[in-house]
């Protein structure tokens, strides 16, 4: 059996929402954007724990935005072939399909339907399909000693019932055994003289209180004098060597929590019953290293289906793209970008290939990036963004650099997942080798126009002008730049704007050097001369980047007013009214 999609329509963030899933699922997205509501959403359908009074939900379950006085969840599920399951659905399973539908009005009461298809559906007294189909839930709250202060003799009891015959008879055995040991190790402390003595007097003053004390003597034991209970009542430690270690450290309880709740799991499997699974931020406490190897951890551990939520990149680094649903907040309500896991997501991964890493797999938990060429303008975007006070983790916004001018697989990624983008790159005039005669050309409006292509434009018309212009982006190489390039040029730069693409005059070095920070950089280079200001700046350009900026950070508010700056205060725009509608006139 296979959870195959969901569809959520007027439940707390979600109005109209489908949400498909693959076998191993890791769901992402921003705070409050709806991934524990998703996962409750199927609680609801398919957790043991969720009560009868729960199911009936409460009038803050209902999409306040929408105004919906009904909530429907319907699951849709594949490869329904476990005879326990096809016992329990009957006639609403064909052709290994089935689909289970939880409705509820305000004032109302809910119902449970199921069918092969949603045109069967027909309803049921109560979800007494939990019994052989249900959901396995790990919230965030995770605390290993009351887990295992409810679960630990459940563990226990079902290991002792998969032993076999000859097992079950040597741990009888040993039990024994251990119960000799006890008796003598009890022995050997009542005969300590220090507590003998301490207790002498105790057990003359009992005899005094009452003739039924007079047989009866109190003494320490070790714990318990039973080894039955003296079992029941282990207490969980993890040692090193032969040294056993108390349990203390977040982390260190956080994996043993997931061990221990994961060999639950696969202790209690039979074929009486299908069960998923659905961990919630498993990376709690865990340092980079340790996220990556418990996302591997997880994923491997179950043959079974599982869902997990993360805010982490080292957990999402270590996913199969075609695995990851991304949902994203658009006018106050929750969508799954591609519709849930999607080939599509795994086609532009494909494309992304290496560049797949921790840091740029903070992408899919931004709502806004800004893409640019290499680390000297991520540092100073960062540094500009602050000096302006432009908030940009208020923002959810991340600026990560392409390391070159590979532009397209990034904007693909973020189309994908629909996170809003801009980008930043350079306009220098480079040199046409493949023509002959070698022919000079404005090689930022060339790239950028490169990547409309790919995005589509439906809003600017700058693929049909530049079909029709494109020409007058070539001179020969030992000409002055032609009047009809130069208007080229400032025409595709302008309007491409608008699509999120900001172009420099010629690139960061040239655009900061004729900006209102010149004076600035020129103190601080010991420069005159523009040209040999630039030449400067672009030697070592992070190293010089980051040096100029520890010195001279404040004077970068000057640039507030300047076209350089147009690329944060856009994204900003794009992503406020994107996520918060009603706020679209604040930038900071």
């Amino acid at each position: 059996m296979r959870l195959e999609k969901v569809r959520i329509k007027g439940f707390r963030n979600f109005d109209d929402t489908e949400v498909i899933f693959q076998k191993k699922t890791l769901i992402i997205g921003a705070n409050d954007v709806g991934k524990s509501n998703l996962l409750y959403a199927l609680r609801i359908l398919f957790d043991k724990t969720i009560s009868e009074h729960d199911l009936e939900l409460t009038e803050s379950d209902y999409n306040a935005y929408s105004g919906t006085d009904t909530i429907e969840i319907t699951a849709y599920l594949c490869e329904v072939t476990e005879d326990c399951l096809l016992s329990t659905f009957g006639s609403a399973v064909k052709d290994g399909k089935v689909v289970i539908r939880y409705t509820n009005q305000k004032n109302g009461t809910y119902k449970i339907l199921t069918g092969y298809d949603v045109s069967t559906l027909s309803e049921l007294q109560t979800r007494q399909y939990i019994k052989r189909l249900n959901m396995q839930y790990v919230d965030t709250n995770r605390n290993l000693f009351s887990f295992l202060s409810r679960e630990k003799s459940k563990i226990l009891q079902i290991a002792k019932e998969k032993l076999s015959e000859e097992a079950t008879a040597s741990d009888s055995q040993k039990i024994n055994e251990i119960q000799n040991d006890l008796d003598k190790i009890n022995e050997s402390i009542s005969s300590l003289q220090y507590i003998s003595t301490s207790l002498a007097q105790v057990n003359r003053e009992l005899g005094e209180l009452s003739v039924h004390n007079e047989d009866q003597t109190v003494r320490f034991v070790a714990g318990e004098s039973k080894a039955d209970k003296m079992l029941d009542n282990l207490v969980l430690a993890y040692s090193t060597g032969d040294t056993p270690l108390s349990i203390g450290g977040d982390g260190r309880n956080n994996q043993i929590f997931l061990a221990t709740w994961i060999a639950k799991q696969h202790l209690q499997n039979n074929i009486d019953h299908v069960t998923f699974y659905a961990i919630e931020e498993p990376e709690a406490h865990l340092h980079p290293h340790q996220q990556r190897k418990l996302s591997a951890y997880i994923q491997n551990s179950f043959d079974e289906q599982i869902l997990i939520t993360t805010h982490s990149p080292h957990i999402a680094s270590k996913f199969e793209p075609a695995s990851i649903v991304r949902l994203y907040s658009e006018n106050k309500y929750s969508f799954a970008s591609c519709g849930g896991c999607s080939e599509l997501l795994k086609s532009v991964f494909d494309n992304f290939g290496y560049r797949l890493n921790a840091l740029s797999a903070e992408t899919f938990f931004s709502d806004g990036v800004f893409l640019v060429e290499g680390t000297s303008e991520v540092l100073f975007y960062t540094a500009l963004a602050r000096e302006l006070k432009l908030d940009l983790d208020r923002h959810n916004i991340s600026i990560l650099s392409v390391e070159g001018v590979g532009f397209k697989p990034y904007v693909a990624i973020c189309n994908a997942l629909n996170i809003s983008w801009v980008l930043r790159t350079d306009n220098d005039i480079f040199s046409k080798t493949s023509v002959t005669p070698v022919k000079k050309y404005y090689a930022g409006i060339s790239r950028g126009i490169g990547i409309v292509k790919d995005i589509g434009d439906n809003k600017t018309g700058l693929i049909e002008y530049w079909n029709q212009h494109s020409k007058e982006n070539e001179w020969p190489k030992d000409a002055e730049i032609p009047e009809e390039a130069k208007k080229l040029n400032e025409y595709i730069r302008t309007n491409i704007k608008d699509l999120g693409i900001f172009l420099s005059a010629v690139d960061l070095e040239n655009d900061l050097a004729s900006s209102e920070l010149k004076d600035t950089l020129m103190n601080h280079y010991g420069k005159r001369d523009h040209d040999d200001l630039v030449n400067a700046m672009q030697k070592k350009k992070a190293e010089n980047m980051m040096e100029f900026l520890t010195k001279n950070h404040k004077e970068l508010s000057c640039l507030e007013e300047s076209k350089i700056v147009e690329p944060l205060t856009s994204l900003i725009r794009i992503t406020t009214e994107r996520t918060r509608p009603d706020n679209g006139e604040r930038t900071n």
